[in-house]
């Protein structure tokens, strides 16, 4: 996540999400998930012309609450986004409130983003149950030749959505690691990241990282750059010390070449950042991403993916940054130890 200000031979650089690869472009033409984000953003264009009916009125405490839980992101910055969690509990704590029905349909949304496509329909059958009169459940739409209402239309989008993924199941995310690979779990004051490498894949990156493991060289380092839309990097003995500016910048010495694993950059990969060459890796510093960035496939080298703690990364990369625009954390956390599972 190197910034223009950065760009040492050894800093690790990321493309703009925009440079997407051809892979990532076909991805994006199948009908189905356009059908999914239509019914995402005409939900949305509802919730908005309530919202300002509300604060027309005075601001409904309800509203309040989602905006101190949530925060606001998409193109416009301007769609609460949470864990589904948090909006899980909004839903149950606001219900019968003007915010109550949102936070249930904010709650199928941030499912959605993550996959979950069986819990994401569960949260829209509780809104039909909880608010049958509600414009979402009760109002038509025609969408795709149907007429029906938002929330049933997003229902039959989601069984869709969730055949046609599991028939291309090589499109939304790598195979899983071979049984026996090595596992380790990541431990940090936030809580603990379980990570399993890609030995049979990339097998010099995995070794490396194992050794590395192994001889305490995590210990004390931070997570020295975030980004919700691409994820944290750590991993830079630089990180150790208190002196900001070369953060990101350390590791330059432990190098394996570049090898094609195969393996493509999904959301939870772990990926080794780049070394003096394109052609080398760093066996230091990795990122691990919280977000799909197929414009990194074939520069950097992907050799674990997280199996567990997903949620502790997206808060790490979620986490308030410096006002220098360098991208580092406000507060830095510390990997505390890398244990063999």
């Amino acid at each position: 996540m190197a910034t223009p200000a950065h760009k040492s031979a050894t800093s690790v650089t990321l493309a703009p999400v925009a440079e997407k690869s051809g892979f990532a472009v076909l991805v994006a033409k199948y009908w189905i998930h356009g059908l999914i984000a239509f019914l995402a953003i005409a939900g949305w264009v509802v919730l908005r012309f309530q919202q300002s009916q509300a604060q027309a009125k005075g601001r409904s405490e309800s509203w309040d609450k989602v905006g101190e839980r949530s925060t606001l992101e998409g193109v416009t910055k301007r769609i609460p986004t949470a864990e589904p969690a948090v909006f899980a509990e909004l839903a149950t704590e606001l219900k019968g409130s003007d915010a109550g029905p949102w936070a249930r349909w904010l709650q199928a949304n941030s499912l959605l983003n993550q996959r979950k496509f069986a819990e994401a329909e569960e949260a829209l059958r509780q809104l039909k149950q909880e608010y049958p009169t509600h414009p979402l459940v009760a109002q038509t739409w025609s969408v795709g030749g149907d007429t029906s209402s938002l929330t049933d239309a997003w229902i039959k989008g989601l069984a869709a959505r969730a055949a046609w993924e599991s028939s291309h199941g090589e499109l939304f995310a790598n195979p899983a690691p071979a049984a026996g690979s090595p596992r380790f779990t990541i431990r940090t004051s936030l809580g603990d990241i379980e990570v399993t490498l890609y030995s049979d894949k990339a097998a010099q990156h995995a070794a490396a990282f194992s050794e590395q493991a192994a001889n305490g060289y995590y210990k004390d380092t931070k997570f020295f750059k975030i980004d919700p839309e691409m994820g944290v990097e750590a991993g830079d003995p630089n990180s150790r010390g208190d002196d900001v500016a070369t953060w990101g910048q350390g590791g330059a010495d432990k190098t394996v070449p570049y090898s094609d694993s195969g393996l493509y950059h999904f959301e939870g990969c772990l990926s080794a950042a780049v070394g003096v060459t394109s052609r080398e890796s760093l066996t230091s510093r990795f990122a691990i991403l919280t977000k799909d960035r197929h414009d990194l496939d074939g520069q950097r080298v992907v050799f674990g993916v997280v199996t567990a703690g997903m949620d502790i990364v997206r808060q790490l990369a979620s986490a308030a940054q410096s006002s220098d625009g360098s991208g580092r954390p406000e507060a830095p956390i510390a990997i505390t130890a890398v244990d063999k599972l």
